[in-house]
């Protein structure tokens, strides 16, 4: 085994994340440790809370050896969709095998389950749930009757042994036991969870806490992030969201049928749940069993990048077009000699150059969500458009 993949946000880098990357160095101290990594919008829906750059960096400092960009029509996905762009770009950078925190390590388990997916039995059961106004998340845990899938990371390991059974038959699965809750809101042990030390950054907003993430995240970034948030460098989630409800009140009904995931009329209730005063009060006048708050947060993130359907439909259908370098250190850097089945983009100006319309567009797409990331961070003197063609990956030694 030459290379070992790792599906992530790093949303942001954590002694979680550092424990899986040192584990796969004691366990395979051979094999390149390679991150596909979602950039400026991740899966929640919205702006990552720093930009792909500064995660990038922890990434390698952490104990990656190469940062890939995961497309943002991948990263923003639905669980399926995002798990089978990364797998597709997996098996495209010829990547051996493929390692994710996991709440069970049962590697059998999830194989079987994950083979049982898309059996016509399961996904005629799976129709009549979602038609009964499930979610489809919801109506995939009740046609599978197993408790695995109530835990998000489990769940994302499924979609990838789902995808890579499709697209990357001889890849090689590598679940890493996760010890710590995914949605824990509070900081309660060394290994916390995303959500926590999202929370724990965000509340610099507003003076509540000092912000000391020393025992959390490792000691070879904490100074570097530190750094970053005492100048404003992360995101305002306030910022979005009102750019959000603005663009949802301005934009007509007839409009907002047209982008991703707008179906059975919920452009109507969008409309009027626009018309409330804060934007969490939209969200809470739209949401039911079938839109999740993390399905409307998705369509909210397709509204903002003008990501209509039959562009998301080219995603479902094709694989990443381009794969971009972010960051790379010594061991990786013979790799970046090799040979893949897309591009591998370093100058970000020069792309459109090399890649199809399809490519193309993605390129625009995530230009843009770098662009509006930026637009939301606390420090006007950071919100600097067009810092994509300005970056060059960042070599760590």
């Amino acid at each position: 085994m030459k290379t070992i993949g790792i599906i992530c946000e790093y949303n942001p880098f954590h002694n979680g994340h550092a424990h899986q990357l040192h584990t796969l160095a004691q366990e395979h101290p051979e094999a390149l440790r390679i991150c596909i990594m979602s950039g400026s919008f991740v899966q929640r829906g919205e702006p990552a809370i720093f930009s792909k750059f500064d995660r990038a960096r922890w990434a390698i400092l952490g104990g990656a050896d190469i940062v890939i960009e995961l497309p943002t029509l991948y990263s923003l996905g639905s669980a399926q969709l995002f798990g089978t762009g990364a797998i597709r770009m997996v098996k495209a950078l010829h990547i051996d095998a493929l390692s994710f925190g996991s709440e069970t390590a049962n590697l059998d388990a999830l194989v079987d389950i994950a083979k049982r997916m898309d059996c016509e039995s399961t996904q005629a059961v799976l129709r009549t749930y979602i038609n009964e106004g499930m979610s489809y998340g919801s109506a995939f845990r009740k046609a599978l009757d197993t408790e695995i899938l109530n835990t998000p990371n489990a769940l994302l390991g499924l979609e990838y042994i789902r995808a890579g059974l499709n697209y990357h038959p001889t890849l090689k699965y590598m679940p890493i036991l996760r010890t710590s809750d995914h949605h824990e809101a509070n900081i309660t042990k060394d290994l916390p969870s995303g959500t926590a030390l999202r929370k724990l950054i965000t509340n610099m907003a507003t003076g509540s806490n000092n912000c000391n993430i020393n025992s959390i995240v490792p000691k070879t970034i904490a100074d570097d992030m530190t750094n970053i948030i005492s100048n404003g460098a992360y995101v305002n989630y306030n910022r979005y969201y009102d750019m959000l409800h603005t663009l949802s009140r301005r934009t007509s009904t007839n409009k907002l049928e047209s982008f991703g995931e707008f179906n059975e009329g919920i452009e109507h209730l969008w409309s009027k749940a626009a018309q409330q005063p804060t934007w969490n009060l939209a969200m809470k006048q739209i949401k039911s069993k079938r839109y999740t708050y993390a399905r409307l947060q998705r369509m909210g993130a397709y509204l903002t990048l003008g990501i209509q359907k039959d562009l998301l439909q080219s995603a479902i259908q094709e694989a990443p077009q381009y794969a971009r370098l972010l960051a790379f250190n010594d061991r990786g850097r013979q790799w970046l000699r090799n040979d893949f089945e897309i591009p591998l983009i370093q100058k970000w100006a020069k792309a459109p150059n090399e890649l199809n319309t399809l490519g193309q567009t993605m390129h625009q797409i995530d230009t843009l969500a770098t662009d509006i990331q930026a637009l939301c961070l606390h420090n006007e003197v950071k919100r600097i458009g067009h810092m994509d063609y300005t970056y060059t990956p960042q070599y760590i030694k």
